[in-house]
């Protein structure tokens, strides 16, 4: 916690991470960005911030600092003045990550975000009364489906199941699951975190393979946007397109990119910065 004056201007979540005998401070290694925290920052202040925590790494024989700062547009105001200060202290670009986000601060019907291929999709959706969508925080039910998933690409989900159940009770009204249904059978699910009152999360864009020539992953992300706009969110993050266990992180997911760019989504890049403390 950073103060001046007895008041607080800045926080740092972090966690202590230590990797062949070297001890870094890692903010925060169990999310998906963290960084410094701050409503508004004089340029003053931000030296006073950055210097302070290479002290307290001093202080505590920390080796190295390493954090993906907050994409812009969960800030409430346009502010670079960390960053600069980050590059005038030698901060390292260690990684870069793409992700998407789809711009909603207009009176665009959803519809509209689409290209037209994925509206002709969504124009039979919604005349198809074979579909059916509910919003319940039903996490057994969407489990499977996000195993099956994440299985595909030898990978486990973020989260346990009960871990989801955990945050749905820590974080009241935050957590919106879509369930996404065809002729009664469960064929998806898209799990969507608010995270400020200018952003939301698709943090789970989930389906049954088997109907995936139905086109549940474009309904849900449609959905998801209606979703958006009736909580009078800015901006819907659909998250990073980065090739899993790629071994240059760099490395683009470019199927997935075009998928989100077919539903109106534009790239924001991700910033990971990382420093060596003498």
């Amino acid at each position: 916690i950073f103060e001046k004056k007895g008041k607080m201007i800045g926080l740092f979540p972090a966690a202590i991470i230590e990797e062949k005998r070297e001890k870094f401070l890692h903010s925060h290694p169990g999310a998906s960005f963290g960084g410094f925290v701050f409503i508004k920052l004089s340029l003053e202040d931000a030296e006073s911030i950055v210097k302070g925590l290479e002290n307290y790494c001093c202080q505590n024989k920390f080796h190295k600092i390493f954090f993906v700062q907050s994409p812009t547009i969960y800030h409430n105001e346009r502010n670079d003045t960390m960053e600069y200060l980050l590059h005038w202290y030698k901060y390292e670009v260690k990684e870069y990550y793409i992700s998407s986000m789809i711009d909603i601060r207009n009176n665009k019907n959803s519809i509209e975000y689409l290209h037209s291929r994925k509206r002709r999709y969504i124009k039979n959706y919604l005349n198809n009364n074979e579909f059916t969508i509910k919003w319940e925080n039903n996490f057994e039910h969407f489990y499977p489906i996000l195993i099956k998933n994440k299985k595909r690409h030898h990978i486990k989900p973020t989260h346990s199941l009960n871990e989801l159940k955990k945050l749905n009770k820590i974080l009241p009204k935050k957590l919106h699951l879509l369930l996404l249904y065809h002729k009664n059978e469960l064929i998806g699910g898209t799990l969507n975190i608010i995270a400020n009152k200018r952003c939301g999360i698709v943090f789970y864009n989930m389906i049954n393979f088997e109907y995936n020539h139905l086109q549940p992953a474009a309904i849900q992300i449609f959905e998801s946007i209606n979703w958006a706009k009736k909580y009078n969110l800015n901006y819907l993050d659909l998250g990073v397109s980065q090739q899993p266990k790629a071994e240059n992180p760099l490395t683009p997911h470019a199927s997935l990119i075009y998928f989100k760019e077919q539903l109106g989504a534009s790239a924001i890049i991700r910033k990971a910065f990382q420093k060596t403390i003498n």
